[in-house]
């Protein structure tokens, strides 16, 4: 069972990946490299507020959805996180609106909502799996990636892929078109409260969600806010053959990252049973398959890279060192995804402030290396400090679930149902 819903959901995140990767090689093409660039850091910010929908919705969703068996009470937490949901995408819609107020080049409103209902189906997304409906998030992610799609072939014949407002104009209706579709197969009432109800239960999870912000925050400092740093000080041509290569391991990600979700409430439900084994063997075979694939991953761009440099991107970046840029990222994301198991589990035993200070130490050193190396030298080498606070994660991560520091750190079963109460 386990492996066909880990089929649906790696089909999705294929069928999404090939989208995003399709799209930008497009742009990189057919946009200026400064509007590419100003596209690459918007669709950073977005990803950025996938983490907090995901911290503040999809975590509590996916932890506390499977362990509830009976219906009403499993529909009021949905209700709740979904309703969480909702408020987390529009606020951060209206951030990038108002952000774009301020920038030349973009339409405010379509990339606003394009961040705001990315947001919200990755929720919906995440939400799914927990309910165990593969096959209906799956189906969303066929709808978002065929809409967007025909609506880019439009754009392109329309000459409209050139200007950047369109493209987030089309990146909106799919994301729309994906959530309407997942909806409607999963043909349950959509409802959205912030009533009594909705405020108590994410009251009784106060402590939890607050470092579970907290860590999201310095998370964000670390990884993400490092690569903005860069974006923000360099500019957005500069950025672009940063974006550009970040791009050629969103496969990478995706997949692993369509492992651990749909691994997540397993974990939780091994968690919930005191099943100390199960888990262990599901955080070293997840982490066994995410390094074996960062590994091959890595040799076959190798290998393809000049292919990749003179036809993918038709030697649009001749003038930067994207040899360098793209080694340093492949670094950076196989460090990145070696933690990625071990902080699944963190999470789910609710070990956030653990993983919030790790960060907030990580995102210090990080971003300290990042401008240091940005004043002395050039934007590529930059990168450098983004990996080194990566390490330090790693390290951290994977030392908190070694057998002997673990019995020292209270994440057990017992703590994590008290903070359920």
């Amino acid at each position: 069972m386990m492996g066909g819903r880990f089929a649906l959901m790696l089909g999705g995140e294929v069928v999404q990946s090939a989208f995003h990767f399709g799209l930008n090689i497009a742009l990189v093409h057919t946009l200026s490299q400064a509007d590419y660039g100003l596209f690459a850091i918007i669709f950073l910010v977005g990803g950025i507020g996938l983490t907090y929908v995901r911290a503040l919705a999809g975590v509590p969703a996916g932890t506390y959805v499977p362990r509830r068996p009976d219906h009403r009470s499993s529909r009021a937490y949905e209700v709740t996180f979904g309703s969480g949901a909702v408020a987390v995408s529009a606020l951060f819609g209206l951030g990038v609106a108002a952000a774009l107020l301020l920038m030349p080049g973009a339409n405010p409103v379509e990339g606003g909502a394009f961040v705001g209902l990315w947001c919200l189906r990755s929720y919906l997304r995440l939400a799914l799996f927990a309910k165990r409906r593969p096959r209906e998030a799956c189906l969303g992610d066929l709808a978002f990636a065929l809409g967007g799609t025909a609506l880019g072939l439009g754009l392109i014949h329309g000459s409209g892929m050139a200007r950047i407002d369109g493209v987030f104009l089309a990146l909106a209706c799919a994301h729309a078109l994906g959530c309407a579709v997942s909806l409607l197969a999963l043909g349950e009432p959509v409802r959205v409260s912030f009533g009594p109800a909705t405020r108590r239960r994410y009251g009784a999870l106060r402590g939890k969600l607050t470092w579970s912000l907290v860590g999201v925050t310095t998370t964000n400092l670390q990884g993400q806010g490092q690569t903005l740093l860069v974006a923000l000080v360099a500019g957005p041509e500069a950025y672009a053959p940063i974006a550009a290569s970040l791009v050629l391991f969103a496969p990478l990600r995706l997949t692993a990252g369509a492992l651990l979700n749909m691994l997540q409430p397993e974990i939780a439900a091994a968690l919930a049973s005191g099943d100390a084994r199960r888990r262990r063997d599901l955080v070293r075979k997840a982490g066994s398959l995410i390094a074996g694939g960062a590994l091959a991953y890595g040799l076959v761009l190798l290998a393809a890279f000049p292919f990749v440099r003179s036809h993918l991107f038709g030697g649009r970046f001749e003038g930067e060192p994207f040899g360098l840029i793209t080694a340093l990222m492949w670094f950076v994301s196989a460090v990145s995804l070696g933690y990625a198991a071990p902080r699944i589990l963190l999470e789910t035993r609710g070990a956030f402030r653990f993983l919030a200070l790790v960060s907030a130490v990580a995102a210090i050193v990080g971003a300290s290396l990042v401008a240091l190396l940005l004043v002395a030298s050039t934007p590529a080498w930059s990168i450098l400090g983004l990996l080194a606070s990566e390490a330090i994660v790693l390290v951290a991560c994977s030392g908190v679930l070694d057998r002997r520091s673990a019995r020292r750190h209270p994440f057990d079963s017992r703590s994590h149902r008290a903070g359920e109460a």
